[in-house]
């Protein structure tokens, strides 16, 4: 939830402090990351039906990787929304995925699973604290390092995950 409410309110910042854009202009890019990432939920039904779901997030952080590193180092329009598309899509999953991976180990806590994983939730509160004392000191760099950490956290879960 972190990267998702960061890239929201990071994504028209970054396009205006980089490129220059005004904050209408900057604004598409809010709709972008979310037309990638309704397309990303759709497409992962598909998608999930021939990959096992420890490889389709695999896939689906590996693109947000990609995306940070993009964010962190370009200065191009054009390069920047295809990062935040990126994310839309590579975040679209990550949620289900994992939120039925933790029923499926304990089955028997489902009810305490559903209460912890709705209280992860409360993450997409935190990242936007620390995002703005990070963009704060250095800039809008400062907030994709944050949602950076937040990927690497994904890596190494998806690395955890059992086959």
């Amino acid at each position: 939830m972190g990267i998702d409410v960061g890239t929201n309110t990071t994504a028209p910042r970054l396009l205006m402090e980089r490129v220059g854009l005004t904050l209408d202009e900057a604004g598409f890019s809010t709709s972008l990351y979310f037309i990638f990432r309704t397309a990303g939920c759709l497409l992962g039904a598909f998608i999930l039906r021939h990959l096992s779901t420890r490889r389709f997030l695999a896939v689906s952080v590996a693109c947000m990787l990609v995306a940070m590193a993009g964010l962190l180092v370009s200065n191009v329009h054009y390069v920047i929304y295809a990062c935040i598309a990126l994310i839309g899509f590579g975040n679209s999953n990550v949620f289900s995925i994992i939120f039925a991976h933790a029923l499926t180990a304990v089955p028997e806590k489902k009810n305490e699973v559903s209460g912890l994983m709705i209280m992860g939730l409360f993450g997409g509160t935190i990242f936007p604290l620390f995002m703005g004392l990070a963009s704060d000191a250095i800039g809008q760099r400062g907030a994709v390092a944050v949602m950076a950490v937040g990927v690497l956290y994904l890596i190494f879960y998806t690395l955890k995950l059992r086959r």
